[in-house]
């Protein structure tokens, strides 16, 4: 299995971000791209593991995804990752509740990729905030991390599920999923 390892931090400033990003040699893979991410269990088993099985659209694209538990080293999340492209987002989600796999959580993002130094730089706008992660080695991660002028300490461990769930805890009006309103939505 593939192995993802990458790091989250709170984006504060986008455009001194890119500026850095520049400075740096970085090449803008993907334009700002709209994701619509549906997660499935089955009886809370892959969570109550640390695991996850998502179904992710962007574009025309769409792609399954399987992720393992979680271990940090150093603020730097590091986890099993099979991800493969799949027809249909519909299909795929259909036929994962067939196998038992219920869709428990969606999430929203418009997601733009960098790549600097072999790693990936990835900005996201979430309905709850932005951020921006850095995947790849860890001892580029760490580097990278430290041209962008950021602290591996501040780096967040949470996924966006529970990052979203820390925010409804304190906005009873957040819908149950982290969507964006209809009106912040790509036109079909």
């Amino acid at each position: 299995m593939a192995q993802e390892i990458e790091i989250k931090f709170a984006l504060k400033d986008r455009n001194a971000l890119v500026r850095k990003l520049h400075e740096l040699g970085a090449q803008r893979l993907y334009a700002e791209t709209f994701e619509d991410n549906i997660v499935l269990d089955r009886r809370g088993e892959l969570r109550t593991k640390g695991s996850m099985l998502r179904v992710r659209k962007f574009g025309r694209y769409a792609l399954a995804t399987f992720k393992g538990p979680m271990a940090f080293e150093g603020g730097v999340k590091s986890r099993e990752e099979v991800q493969t492209g799949v027809e249909s987002f519909e299909l795929a989600i259909q036929l994962f509740d067939a196998l038992g796999f219920k869709p428990t959580f969606r999430y929203q993002k418009f997601r733009e990729v960098w790549r600097v130094h072999d790693v990936e730089v990835v900005l996201d706008r979430t309905p709850i905030g932005d951020y921006f992660e850095i995947e790849g080695a860890l001892d580029v991660i760490r580097g990278v991390a430290e041209q962008l002028g950021m602290n591996m300490d501040s780096g967040i461990r949470q996924s966006y599920a529970e990052l979203y769930r820390q925010h409804r805890r304190t906005r009873a009006d957040l819908p149950e999923n982290m969507v964006f309103p209809p009106e912040q939505l790509p036109s079909a």
